[in-house]
């Protein structure tokens, strides 16, 4: 698709020549044309009027000189003089105003006996043909015309002193144009170079405003660029304003945004409709000091951009010491705008915060996306970090205030900060709502080095959302590490709002590990605080809340919630170092505390209580099965805490209850559990459960009930009637 927009975007003589060069997708194979409109050569003439470089036998030696001369349409060649050692040099800003192609991919040879020139079509080589601005002015200038920019180095540019868009693209410049921009070395650019500058530098290699999707820049290595040399940048390789390029399969890596803050230490979008795809950016930084966003890409927009298929890796927001009491956001990528679309991205390494406290999304910073946003596919991996001090969250992926789909991503191995406070190793949710769905979130760490003080959602940490998270896979994370650690929620930490827990896979997380005798931690898969969460339908094996002087909730804790709700819940394998090994409730429940329709089953280790209460709690239980426990349920508070339980299936336990819990209608075993933890055809679980309106379905979505009545726990096995064909609307 993308191949047949260009061939729409390029005029008489242009289109199939630059189509070719992008469905071999590579600038070293690209098309070349055996004929030349103009002539360029080290060594030519720029007598006027007398010669027109349209002879190869009497070439220029300027590229503006040609230009002079050129039409539009016309392929100016520029060529490397193959009799002399090294590239040849073409000097000053060179301005473009006409449609035309500027080709530096030809060799020119002096005839024999000095008399004219021979052109030849060569491979590509782009270091071979070099236009640079002397560190004193722009390379390239290009204004409202639709320009081929081919094979050339464009190198020593410094937009400081130029006479428009002063500090704005050293390299190229680019203002209500349309240019084409392929296979090209832009390198060692300045927006603005100096100490002491006036205004921001935008734009070190390439600078575009309103420029429409016929715009194209692609198959480029643009490194080693500068936005502003001591003050504030954006964009250090490539600024776009306003503007809907393609920019494509380019190589955009160590560039640099801004000497103090910065946006966009690879690419800066400030408007505009850009797809921007398939490129590897990397190693780029956004700024040094007081405040940075988007160490590989920002993007600040209100239409949809698209960023797909990139590498983005290695990028840092900030490298050095930040203003006081301001976040730095986003090492990999940032966006701010309602209508995103990131989708198959590899994004690994990058930091938000390097050597300061108060970063935001080492892998991603994502603001303000609408239900509309796509966030789908991405591997957001491999040492992410939020900040490399303190202060740190959303390691991987950070969340504000958005209402998006975030499916099918796999976020691993990333950090939210050295040391505490940090809040989701893996991903951080703050306000907002939306999707997040079926993705893998695992072996992600909140905290390196928590000494005393506390980490918070190894794997997701979620603060005052109404978000939806369905279907993930949650496993193998850790709050926090470190001597004397102190961890909450292994797995997901939330506090605040109404979250909703659907069919999750909690799976082998751990709140503290290291050694000391001072280690804490709470809520080894959830830790539920303050908030009106809903858990319905998830797996919650093998979870651990670790402390050596206190700690519990081995699979969840839920504290200070005056209102939740856990059903169709497994819950097995926890454990917990000193209460709670399954599930411990502590002053929650005041509005309305439901455990309904859950399997509880061998979480032994630690104190081996399933489910654990204490403190002006109010904890209602129905249709559960308890088994394996050293103690089924415990009320520790019995004069400010009220548990009740009816229709429970306990089997196996060392007891069942304890003094001051109020149990009814308890259904006899067998419990007849399988190894997954559902119902056997033999277990007296099934038909036996007291009808609750609000439980239509059990964990694997089947309806409840099946049959006249439902089961107990969170399985519904129930007797299934099957019908002839012909009562099945076939």
């Amino acid at each position: 698709m993308k191949y047949q927009r260009l061939l729409l975007a390029f005029g008489f003589g242009v289109g199939l020549v630059w189509l070719l060069a992008f469905a071999l997708k590579g600038h070293t194979a690209l098309a070349q044309a055996d004929v030349c409109d103009r002539y360029v050569v080290v060594g030519g003439n720029d007598s006027w009027p007398d010669n027109n470089c349209s002879d190869p036998n009497t070439p220029c030696k300027s590229v503006q000189y040609a230009l002079m001369w050129a039409s539009p349409g016309e392929r100016i060649c520029v060529a490397d003089r193959d009799d002399i050692d090294g590239p040849s040099t073409y000097q000053g800003t060179v301005v473009v105003t006409q449609s035309v192609i500027l080709d530096g991919a030809w060799a020119a040879h002096p005839n024999e006996l000095g008399v004219g020139w021979t052109f030849t079509a060569a491979h590509c080589n782009p270091e071979n043909v070099i236009l640079t601005g002397n560190g004193i002015t722009r390379v390239i200038s290009i204004t409202n015309a639709s320009p081929a920019i081919y094979c050339f180095t464009i190198t020593g540019g410094n937009a400081g002193g130029a006479a428009g868009d002063s500090n704005r693209g050293g390299g190229i410049a680019a203002r209500d144009a349309a240019p084409i921009i392929v296979g090209n070395i832009i390198t060692g650019n300045y927006g603005c170079s100096g100490a002491v500058v006036t205004g921001q530098g935008r734009g070190g290699g390439i600078y575009l405003v309103n420029a429409p999707a016929t715009a194209v820049i692609s198959n480029n290595l643009i490194a080693n660029n500068t936005a502003a040399e001591g003050a504030a940048g954006w964009g250090g390789g490539i600024y776009l304003e306003n503007s809907s390029p393609q920019v494509l399969s380019n190589t955009i890596q160590a560039n640099h945004a801004g000497q103090m803050a910065g946006n966009g230490g690879g690419i800066a979008v400030i408007g505009g409709s850009p797809l921007i795809a398939d490129n590897r950016v990397s190693d780029n930084i956004a700024g040094r000091s007081m405040m940075a966003h988007g160490g590989g890409i920002f993007i600040d927009s209100d239409t949809v951009v698209t960023v797909e298929r990139n590498l983005i890796e290695g990028n840092k927001a900030l490298t050095g010491t930040a203003s006081a009491g301001l976040y730095n956001r986003g090492g990999g990528l940032f966006y701010d705008g309602p209508l995103a679309v990131i989708r198959d991205n590899q994004v690994y390494g990058n930091v938000a915060t390097l050597r300061d406290s108060r970063g935001l999304g080492g892998g991603m910073y994502l603001r303000g996306l609408s239900t509309t946003a796509e966030v789908r596919g991405n591997i957001v991996a491999d040492g992410n970090r939020a900040s490399y001090a303190e202060d740190g969250a959303g390691g991987g992926i950070y969340l504000d205030e958005c209402y998006a789909t975030v499916a099918d991503n796999h976020v691993a191995d990333n950090a939210a900060s050295s040391s505490p406070p940090a809040q989701g190793g893996g991903i951080y949710i703050n306000g907002g709502g939306g999707l997040i769905q079926e993705n893998v979130i695992t072996h992600n760490l909140a905290a390196v080095l928590a000494v005393g003080e506390w980490a918070y959602g190894g794997g997701m940490a979620i603060s005052g959302s109404i978000v939806l998270v369905q279907d993930n896979l949650i496993a193998h994370n850790q709050a926090a590490e470190g001597t004397n650690a102190r961890g909450v929620g292994g797995g997901v930490y939330v506090w605040g709002s109404a979250p909703r827990f659907v069919g999750n896979q909690v799976l082998s997380n751990i709140t503290t590990g290291g050694d000391g005798d001072d280690m804490r931690g709470f809520g080894g898969g959830f830790d539920l605080v303050s908030s009106s969460p809903w858990l319905e339908g998830n797996t919650i094996l093998d979870n651990r809340a670790v402390g050596s002087a206190e700690s519990g909730g081995g699979g969840v804790r839920v504290g200070s919630c005056h209102e939740f709700t856990l059903t169709n819940n497994i819950i097995a394998r926890n454990a917990g170092s000193t209460t709670g090994s399954g599930v411990l409730i502590g002053t929650s429940g005041i509005l309305g505390g439901r455990v309904a329709h859950n399997t509880i089953a061998e979480n032994r280790a630690g104190d081996g209580v399933g489910v654990y209460v204490d403190t002006l709690s109010t904890v209602l239980l129905y249709n559960n099965i308890i088994v394996s426990q050293t103690v089924g349920i415990i009320n520790a508070t019995p004069g400010s805490s009220v548990v009740s339980a009816t229709h429970t299936l306990f089997e196996d336990n060392g007891t069942n209850y304890g003094t001051d819990v109020t149990s009814i209608n308890e259904v006899p075993g067998p419990a007849g559990l399988l190894a997954n933890y559902h119902l056997g055809s033999g277990s007296n679980a099934i038909g036996n459960a007291t009808p609750l309106a609000w439980v239509t379905r059990d964990i694997d979505g089947d309806p409840r009930p099946i049959g006249t009545a439902a089961d107990i726990g969170a399985d519904e096995r129930g007797i299934y009637v099957y019908l002839p064909l012909v009562m099945r609307n076939y």
